[in-house]
């Protein structure tokens, strides 16, 4: 074997070892809570019967996602596996976090998303605080006052916070045999049979 290719294989065997690593550790920092959660009483009634619950098309100035909002308070957030940004363009995880109601029909939400480069290598991290109010109706969102995107390098230094206008991301709640897209999708982009 030559020195290059032991020198790959043992990035590789790094590379494994530190993801097996990091999954480990998340693991072992989610056990004590999901023992915790089970050890409390049911979702409190004004989560689980919170308008918020649901699956939601979402549009924003990032582009379209899908977003499960629980009624445990976790929330998932599925979006394009690459974007541009300070760092140019690198590939990203889906967002996962937590929301908690702030009002009847207004949630607060924090989600993150690890990004990496095109070798794999962590290169930072990109975290979502945002505030929504639901319809009266139920079957949309628009984002509210003070939400902002803070976007870190691999060393957590913030590269940049983004404060986004109210109303700059909206959520249409999908259904069975109605994923929502947003009225106005181009016809191109629409494959032809």
């Amino acid at each position: 074997m030559t020195d290059e290719s032991t020198r790959s294989a043992s990035a590789v065997s790094r590379r494994t070892a530190l993801a097996g690593l990091g999954a480990g550790g998340l693991g072992l920092a989610l056990a004590p809570t999901a023992r915790q959660a089970s050890a409390q009483d049911a979702t409190p009634p004004a989560v689980a019967g919170h308008p918020q619950v649901g699956v939601w098309m979402i549009d924003s100035g990032i582009g379209r996602a899908i977003a499960v909002y629980a009624a445990d308070g976790s929330v998932i957030t599925a979006l394009a596996p690459s974007q541009a940004g300070p760092q140019g363009v690198t590939f990203a995880s889906t967002q996962i976090g937590t929301w908690e109601p702030t009002g009847e029909r207004t949630a607060h939400l924090t989600v993150v998303q690890l990004l990496s480069d095109e070798a794999g290598a962590y290169a930072g991290s990109v975290t979502v605080d945002a505030y929504q109010e639901v319809s009266d109706d139920g079957q949309s969102w628009a984002s509210g006052d003070g939400s902002t995107v803070t976007i870190r390098d691999a060393n957590h230094m913030v590269l940049a916070v983004t404060s986004a206008p109210a109303g700059s991301a909206k959520g249409v709640r999908m259904a069975p045999g109605l994923p929502r897209f947003p009225e106005g999708t181009p016809e191109a982009a629409t494959p032809a049979p």
